[in-house]
């Protein structure tokens, strides 16, 4: 007997020994499985546009800001970013490449008459993007009304007839025998919440066994009782029945409870399955895997003595910041169920406004975050709009949007913004009703492969002509005035060059040089290509079908009244006639100062001028002249300035502007936001054209001038339609008070504003933003203006 149980003792440390190494075996293989699938780095789009409801005379303008998963904090490398907008039957009507700058860019489309009143779609998306199985594009809906045909489904109703009641098994499974819990989400028809706030559950003979609670949001939960048949869940709208049939009970899986609102310090999950299944699972381990992205914790449970149920705590400081998934995994890895957690967050951003000053047309603010260093956008609009979308928000792009499969908005401020113990609980419940992105299978068949490359700016291609000789050991010299690019290339043996990783803007005149040792350098005249300028998406949006309330009656609306289009182009015609370098390459998408006598002895000097109209902060002390932008655009926090032109030679040093006086100058050229290079980090332009000699261009000896296609989209300055009057219903409801894309706060999180002063007694300011560290702020604050 002495000699027997040191055996069994050694077989007992042997057998529990094997059994961890086949855990450790299986902590690696899942940790692996998860590493490479998400090895590649994923970005996440989310756009604030200033409304959501246009006429066809307006443009649709949008600030967005691009998120590192991995990293939490904006994809400062992100730089080629691409709109698309597509109508009702996914038609993709124009594609905008736009410039990504230290995490966010800015942008707009141009409507016209020919837009027929309905539902539009705008996506953004990367090249990069294309490389993954999910869909990492971002989606918003808008609405466009074209007067001449009436709102038409631009503003119609849901079909009441038509309504869509979901009923999902938490973890995915109904297991027979057992009781289940089961998540139930009703709305109309287009995915919008109706007022109903109880829903029954009856059996197949008709009887209720239960009431369940429905909240604002549409989502409710109930426990089906064990051996229930023949279930439905029974709504009535205006009078009229509603039901769904629950999914049917499969003899063998797992059913899935999690509680993770009632304890702040963990988790409660409880795994149940019938005696068929325990007993098909005898004495095998399940893992309990929870993971977001990379990250993970596994846990190995089983069910034992014959038991059909189990539960276990996971601690909250295991649980990941943000969005988790758990998942139960067999021994073989097959998920059995699934379900997407959330740990709430502790605190949010808030803002201030306090209005400082107010005159005849402008109001001024003081605004204050409660975080430095916050790059914002803010859309002003009347108090009563219709045309606020408040689903559409940044918490939900970032923190719930990514890992879940779908395209609808979730809401993210209405979690988020107020934090709770209701609003944890009501998270908790959404995400209960919803299905995980990321599939498990996707992740077992294999991580995602590297086809696409991550765009950084624009590959430029050319070829030599033949008749320019030789070209060995020659380069081309790539030159721009208008976009301030002056680089070189190689030829190669094919008399092919390629410029790599430059930022140009669409329509750009640019001169080609060849250059070649101990000969004088050629001007060349060749026809370059973009070579990624143009990149499709390989998961185009598809919209789903609205269906909406039949009427024979048009329905009244009340729009905004503009002026009329024809005087204003009258207007454009007569400016353009006496401007002498309206025409000149590059100028045409600046701002054109036709400098009068009046205006040159009210300034006196070329500074005082551009202190009052160039968008740009200038100093001159000490003998220095500083010209900065008025936003921070570097990752540094520094502030990067113009390239100034005189007679279109580029100024080095900006003193020489000292010196000019007011009735020296014919002209002058600006915007504070045009594209150049970011190699040097300088933004917008300034061309002074003066009255001596005018300019130094002279056609018959100027260089060729080639424009380039397919660059990045032109950042041009918010500009406001202009309304004939901000007093009526019109304006109430669809019009625009302002809109402040590039908003950038100081070490104290203080900013100011100025916003146009209307008619209105109350507006809606609705603030967006991120810090360059990942903080996030979404807001809605009504203000009196008086």
């Amino acid at each position: 007997m002495k000699k027997i149980l040191p055996a069994l003792l050694l077989l007992a440390l042997i057998g529990y020994s094997q059994k961890a190494i086949a855990q450790e075996n299986k902590k690696e293989q899942v940790a692996k499985l998860l590493s490479d699938y998400f090895l590649l780095e994923r970005e996440n789009i989310h756009v604030q546009l200033n409304k959501s409801i246009y006429m066809t005379d307006e443009q649709v303008w949008f600030k967005g800001y691009v998120f590192h998963r991995r990293k939490n904090v904006p994809f400062f490398s992100t730089v080629n970013i691409y709109a698309s907008l597509i109508d009702a039957d996914g038609k993709i009507l124009e594609t905008k490449l736009v410039y990504g700058n230290i995490g966010s860019f800015s942008g707009s489309f141009k409507l016209n008459s020919k837009f027929r009143s309905g539902k539009y779609y705008l996506q953004f998306y990367t090249n990069w993007m294309n490389n993954f199985t999910e869909d990492e594009s971002s989606v918003y809906e808008i609405s466009i009304i074209n007067e001449a045909q009436g709102a038409g489904t631009a503003l119609a109703k849901a079909d009441p007839s038509k309504i869509s009641i979901v009923l999902k098994p938490e973890g995915g499974t109904i297991v027979s025998g057992i009781a289940n819990m089961i998540g139930i989400s009703i709305a109309d028809c287009n995915h919008n919440p109706i007022p109903i706030s109880v829903a029954d559950i009856v059996d197949g003979s008709g009887k209720t066994l239960l009431k369940v609670q429905i909240n604002k949001k549409g989502y409710g939960k109930f426990e089906l009782p064990p051996g229930a048949i023949g279930c439905k869940a029974v709504v009535t709208i205006d009078g009229i029945k509603r039901e769904q049939l629950l999914p049917q009970p499969q003899s063998k899986g797992i059913a899935l409870e999690i509680n993770n609102f009632s304890s702040p310090d963990k988790a409660i999950v409880k795994i149940r399955t019938n005696k068929f299944t325990a007993e098909s699972l005898a004495g095998k381990p399940l893992f309990i895997l929870l993971h977001q992205d990379e990250q993970a914790m596994l846990y190995e449970v089983a069910f034992k003595d014959g038991s059909t149920e189990l539960t276990m705590a996971i601690l909250a400081k295991d649980i990941f910041e943000g969005m988790n998934t758990i998942r139960v995994l067999d021994n073989d890895l097959n998920q059995l169920a699934e379900r997407l957690i959330y740990k709430y967050p502790q605190a949010v951003l808030t803002t201030e406004l306090t209005k400082v000053k107010e005159t005849s047309d402008i109001l001024q603010y003081r605004g204050k975050v409660s975080y430095p260093n916050m790059n914002l956008s803010m859309s002003v609009l009347p108090e009563n709009t219709r045309s606020l979308d408040e689903t559409n928000d940044i918490y939900s792009s970032f923190l719930l949007m990514p890992y879940i499969k779908t395209h609808h908005n979730a809401s993210g401020k209405y979690y988020f913004s107020t934090l709770s113990k209701v609003k944890t609980y009501e998270l908790d419940l959404y995400l209960l009703n919803q299905e995980s992105k990321y599939e498990w299978r996707n992740i077992l068949s294999g991580p995602p492969k590297n086809n696409y490359p991550f765009d950084m700016g624009l590959t430029l291609k050319g070829t030599v002509p033949a008749i320019s000789g030789a070209t060995q050991f020659a380069k081309v010299r790539l030159y721009s005035l208008t976009s301030s690019i002056d680089d070189m290339a190689e030829v190669d043996e094919k008399r092919e060059f390629l410029f790599n990783n430059i930022v140009i803007a669409d329509s750009t005149y640019v001169n080609f040089t060849l250059l070649r040792k101990g000969e004088k350098p050629k001007e060349l005249r060749l026809a370059p290509q973009i070579v990624n300028g143009v990149r499709r998406f390989n998961k185009p949006f598809r919209p789903e079908p609205h269906y909406y309330l039949e009427t024979t009656a048009p329905e009244e609306m009340d729009i905004p009244h503009t002026y009329n289009e024809n005087i204003q182009l009258e207007e454009v015609t007569i400016d353009a006639n006496r401007l002498k370098y309206a025409t000149r390459f590059g100028n045409a998408n600046l701002r054109a100062y036709k400098i009068t006598e009046e205006q040159a002895n009210m300034y006196q000097s070329l500074l005082n001028y551009l202190k009052t109209f160039s968008g740009f902060n200038i100093s001159d002390a000490g003998g220095d002249v500083r010209i900065t932008s008025r936003t921070v655009n570097s990752i540094n926090g520094a502030q990067s300035g113009p390239v100034v032109y005189i007679d279109n030679i580029q100024q080095m040093d900006f003193a020489v502007l000292r010196n000019i006086l007011m009735s020296e100058v014919d002209e002058i050229y600006m915007s504070p936001h045009a594209i150049v290079p970011s190699v040097r980090n300088f933004t917008g332009i300034i061309r002074i054209y003066l009255k001596r000699g005018g300019g130094t261009y002279n056609p018959k000896n100027a260089t060729p001038e080639i424009m380039v296609r397919n660059g990045f989209e032109r950042v041009l300055p918010f500009e406001n339609v202009l309304y004939s009057t901000t007093n009526d219903k019109g304006f109430e409801n669809f019009g625009v008070i302002d809109w402040e894309p590039a908003i950038m706060t100081d070490e104290n999180g203080g900013f100011k504003l100025e916003i146009p002063k209307t008619a209105q007694k109350t507006m809606k300011v609705i603030i967006e933003g991120f810090s360059a560290d990942g903080k996030l702020i979404s807001e809605i604050k009504t203000i009196p203006i008086n």
